[in-house]
């Protein structure tokens, strides 16, 4: 091969290292957000919040697979696994794209979906289902549907779990100035959909460049080949 194309062979095993780190990256992310809804996961009516960081952690971990094609076609100059690698980068390029325009387009309707998820929480916050406020609750740090008052003002008993924990009691000094489970739940949502659609424009575009890479490579590699 010549010069530009070494160039591109290193350039291209730099961008699949790069690759390598985005998908522990959101494989990392995908984990964190399904341990935070994880507590009550099981409850039937919000299953659908697992849906996102599952396909996350998928996303990461097929970039990861993906990078270790790369880096393999790139430094062993394997036409196979350099085509087999854009194949895969194209069409992952193409669903992260499908992700990204249907976070912009839906990120309304899924919050507003999410806002049902603790609405139904709350309404089924009872012995029968476990009481899954106390869940949310200690997760999110906050206290009742919209505050406080939703347990006070209907004659309920605040739970130790407006304070973060089980086992201490809960003052009112601690949980009356705590925001409703509702709006932090959403600006939880409304924060990771934010950091996946531009972060999901930012990999895209790169990896844009490593299939217009892998595609030189794979070029220059059989033009190589055929004049020797």
């Amino acid at each position: 091969m010549d010069c530009m194309a070494h160039i591109v062979k290193y350039i291209l095993y730099i961008f699949n290292l790069i690759f390598v780190l985005c998908g522990i990256l959101l494989i990392v992310l995908g984990s964190i957000m399904v341990n935070n809804v994880g507590g009550f996961s099981d409850f039937s009516d919000a299953i659908n919040t697992d849906i996102i960081p599952i396909l996350i952690i998928v996303l990461g971990c097929i970039i990861f697979v993906i990078a270790f094609f790369g880096c393999c076609g790139a430094i062993r100059e394997s036409v196979c696994c350099t085509s087999i690698y854009a194949v895969f980068m194209f069409i992952v390029f193409c669903l992260q794209i499908a992700l990204v325009v249907w976070m912009f387009v839906k990120r309304t309707d899924f919050l507003n979906s999410m806002d049902k998820v603790v609405t139904t929480v709350w309404n089924e916050n009872n012995e029968t289902n476990g009481y899954p406020m106390d869940a949310l609750q200690i997760t999110f740090q906050c206290c009742g549907l919209n505050g406080s008052n939703d347990y006070t003002s209907n004659g309920l008993t605040v739970p130790n779990s407006c304070c973060g924990t089980m086992n201490n009691a809960c003052p009112a000094t601690v949980y009356e100035f705590k925001p409703g489970c509702r709006k932090e739940f959403r600006d939880f949502w409304s924060t990771n959909i934010n950091i996946i659609r531009y972060a999901g424009i930012g990999v895209a575009i790169v990896e844009l460049v490593a299939l217009t890479f892998a595609c030189c490579l794979m070029s220059s590699i059989r033009k190589s080949r055929h004049s020797m």
